[in-house]
């Protein structure tokens, strides 16, 4: 499956409740133009491109996948690696988020300490830190990952803002989403599905830190979002 993992059937009931009771989906696989409301019945959201295609097309971060029993996530571990990074005051802001992605798209462009042109990695990560108690967001981060050949002496950042850091090896648990900008409701329903996918699979996850990662590149066709939590690997 193009997610990476089986649906659980309860999710999938959910979803065709949802369209139905929506009027979005008419019970069949494809369906018809609909003259007199105008819309596509039958229509669902694309489906998350493969990752391993994407990663054979752009270079990700490395990992081992996990071979789980359970059903609604993917488990992986991502290896310990240098990324480089640049705080999002408001990550909701799509000015904010773009002047971030400039700010690391910069480094990667030339503005680094060796002057060198670095290849475009994926996923750009978005990693975020959330008050318990109050539930606000207290710290908003985006990530791009190192190429390995410059993982062993990352030239500096010479930009403002922008900064590297080491991320040691640790477990990644993901739901995807097809498409290139999801919104708020729809990212909730995948962090709430994904957990609770966990906590059937006797995981249960740590909130407080949780990421959203695209695996996309403009004009490429079907894209691939991934919502993430993620977890320490003790020694």
């Amino acid at each position: 499956e193009a997610k990476g993992y089986q649906d659980c059937p309860i999710f999938r009931k959910e979803m065709k409740e949802k369209w139905a009771k929506e009027k979005k989906w008419d019970g069949k696989k494809s369906g018809k133009w609909n003259k007199e409301s105008k819309s596509r019945k039958g229509s669902c959201p694309y489906k998350p491109k493969p990752i391993d295609e994407i990663c054979s097309e752009t270079e990700c971060p490395s990992y081992d996948l996990i071979n789980g029993t359970g059903c609604g996530y993917t488990a992986r571990i991502i290896h310990e690696a240098v990324w480089v990074g640049t705080s999002l005051s408001d990550a909701k802001d799509g000015r904010e988020y773009r002047a971030a992605f400039w700010r690391l798209f910069s480094y990667i462009n030339g503005g680094n300490s060796a002057g060198v042109k670095i290849d475009m990695t994926v996923p750009v990560l978005n990693r975020f830190t959330m008050n318990m108690t109050t539930q606000e967001i207290t710290s908003s981060q985006m990530f791009f990952y190192i190429p390995a050949i410059h993982q062993a002496a990352p030239p500096a950042p010479t930009g403002d803002g922008v900064f590297l850091t080491t991320f040691d090896q640790q477990y990644v648990y993901s739901r995807a989403l097809g498409g290139n900008n999801p919104d708020e409701a729809r990212w909730t329903r995948y962090f709430t599905n994904l957990y609770r996918a966990l906590e059937m699979d006797g995981i249960t996850p740590d909130v407080s830190v949780f990421g959203t990662a695209g695996f996309t590149r403009p004009f490429f066709g079907r894209q691939r979002q991934e919502a993430m939590y993620f977890a320490p690997i003790y020694e």
